[in-house]
């Protein structure tokens, strides 16, 4: 759109245009149908299930308490229905808030940070597919396993100089691993940690987490593109700053008594992502990680994208199991 640039492709650390957060980014004078494709296949999904989810429950065709995630007792069966309830993992993640100014803001947020994060390049956790060693040891001689394994270690490096484990761009499927790890991350720490922390920090438990997710692909998007230049509300900045200038923003808002815990959530939990998908595998060395985007999504992006499904043990002897990888995502 006119009033909104971003980079897409390749990355870029000095970026030669600022980009708006808050700008229209429409597509090109076209409707609402074709602004709607224009986005990414993840982001696309994200929004429609949120306005579906969050429509539905302002016009009261569902209980906005039976979308809510407070104990995991509802969720198992043990609540008050006796039922099994696993639909709140996924739908207390889905609800904006009610119709009105916080509820819109919020989801414009979400499309223009997770439409950028998607179509400039999120972290990859796509493993580099190298085909093992020929067991064959007809030869007798374990010399040929050795220079077998020293030529995949040479192709996994030409294939990323960086000698790293993974592919050096990421695409739709590590976005989408990337949501899956955050709402679990999200979850486990509510339950798991914040009952630990002090009163003043806890005192105020969330049972919905569209905020925290929000937050959370915010300060992944800042890492991953730390140089990005941006414009909040006119103040020029870069992209690393940005999760601290909605700390601040949402500190100010609640007068400056209550700190924004939705947004210190997210933060934390996208921090642990980048520490384990970004600094791990720099320090294990060796093609190594502890993250690995599973299979079953990459063939569901590639479906969705209308490109072929690839499934394990693919792509040949001389080739990277995922195609396409410098590809622009979407639109």
């Amino acid at each position: 759109s006119a009033s909104s640039s971003i980079f897409i492709g390749s990355r870029t650390d000095e970026p030669t245009s600022m980009d708006n957060l808050f700008g229209a980014g429409g597509a090109g004078g076209g409707g609402p149908e074709e602004w709607l494709r224009s986005l990414p296949p993840i982001t696309r999904i994200w929004l429609g299930s949120t306005v579906i989810v969050t429509g539905m429950a302002n016009l009261d065709f569902v209980k906005w308490a039976d979308l809510a995630l407070a104990r995991w007792e509802d969720v198992l069966g043990n609540g008050v229905s006796g039922k099994l309830e696993a639909w709140r993992l996924i739908t207390c993640f889905l609800y904006a808030g009610k119709f009105g100014f916080n509820a819109i803001i919020g989801l414009h947020l979400m499309t223009q940070i997770s439409n950028r994060y998607e179509k400039m390049g999120p972290i990859c956790t796509r493993r580099i597919y190298i085909p093992p060693p020929n067991n064959d040891r007809t030869n007798n001689n374990e010399n040929d396993d050795t220079q077998q394994r020293q030529q995949q270690q040479q192709r996994q490096r030409n294939i990323n100089p960086n000698h790293s484990p993974y592919y050096p761009r990421g695409e739709s499927p590590d976005y989408a691993f990337a949501l899956l790890f955050g709402m679990v991350g999200i979850l486990m720490t509510q339950f798991l940690l914040l009952p630990y922390l002090p009163s003043s920090l806890s005192s105020h438990r969330h049972i919905f987490f569209h905020r925290h997710l929000t937050q959370y692909v915010v300060y992944i998007w800042s890492k991953q593109h730390a140089h990005h230049r941006v414009n909040l509300f006119g103040f020029p900045m870069e992209a690393a700053y940005l999760p601290y200038a909605y700390l601040i923003i949402g500190y100010a808002l609640n007068n400056g008594q209550v700190l924004p815990i939705d947004n210190l959530h997210g933060m934390f939990v996208g921090h642990v992502y980048y520490y384990l998908a970004c600094v791990v595998p720099s320090v294990l060395g060796g093609g190594r990680a502890v993250l690995a985007t599973p299979m079953f999504l990459v063939d569901l992006c590639n479906w969705l994208e209308g490109r072929n499904v690839i499934g394990f043990g693919r792509g040949g002897e001389d080739e990277p199991v995922l195609a396409d990888v410098d590809g622009v995502i979407g639109g």
